[in-house]
């Protein structure tokens, strides 16, 4: 008999206020947040900062303020400041790229890691697997992390496997949650998914277009497990 027993139930407890409403539609903005805020931000002001991005769009691991002259280093999908970073003007910022690592055998994106593991098993399962690691399924922010969770799936299979991530309906057939407790935000959904009473877990990597759908959580998929470094 198992010694850690995980069932759906507790899944159901996240909290409602991380759940946003489930989109078909496909989204409109494909650039990186960072993009957007330097798109956002009027030109002119005097002092104002505006991030610097990369190619893809997305926050730069240093930024640095002109006006001040302080650096710091962010997560790069939010912009998000990491704490102890900043360094102030005339001193030798931290090296945001080196700073951070990731476990063995895992991969980073911005300021988390994952993992690809090719050992199929039932959603609960899988959840339960990576919470034994100090992790939980992966969830998804950006059409930049969907691409590169989709890399580390092929790597491993030399293909597109369906692959558990973090999301759930459990609580409401409307609601769709991540695992991990991280706001719902990005979607990337097969525009021919329908909510289904009996599917009410989330897998990427399906179909043609290896898109997201709902899958049944008794279904034994691989996973990709991420936790924060």
């Amino acid at each position: 008999m198992k010694t850690l027993i995980v069932t759906l139930t507790f899944a159901c407890f996240l909290p409602l206020s991380v759940a946003m409403a489930i989109n078909t539609s496909l989204s409109t903005r494909t650039s990186g947040l960072c993009e957007y805020v330097v798109r956002q931000t009027p030109p002119g002001i005097p002092g104002a900062f505006v991030p610097s991005c990369d190619f893809n769009g997305n926050f730069l691991p240093q930024q640095c303020a002109t006006s001040t002259g302080s650096c710091w280093c962010v997560n790069v999908i939010t912009g998000e400041e990491i704490p102890n970073t900043r360094t102030p003007s005339g001193t030798v910022p931290v090296n945001c790229d080196r700073e951070f690592y990731c476990p063995f055998g895992w991969s980073r994106f911005g300021r988390m890691c994952f993992v690809f593991i090719d050992s199929p098993k039932t959603w609960v399962e899988a959840e339960s697997y990576c919470m034994f690691e100090g992790a939980n399924l992966a969830s998804v922010q950006s059409p930049e992390q969907n691409h590169f969770l989709q890399a580390l799936t092929r790597a491993e299979t030399h293909n597109f496997p369906p692959t558990w991530v973090g999301g759930h309906n459990c609580v409401n057939v409307l609601f769709w949650m991540w695992s991990d407790g991280s706001r719902f935000l990005y979607e990337n959904w097969n525009m021919e998914s329908n909510s289904r009473t009996s599917e009410r877990c989330l897998q990427m990597n399906h179909g043609y277009e290896k898109k997201w759908d709902f899958a049944s959580c008794e279904s034994e998929l691989p996973f990709l497990c991420a936790k924060r470094i």
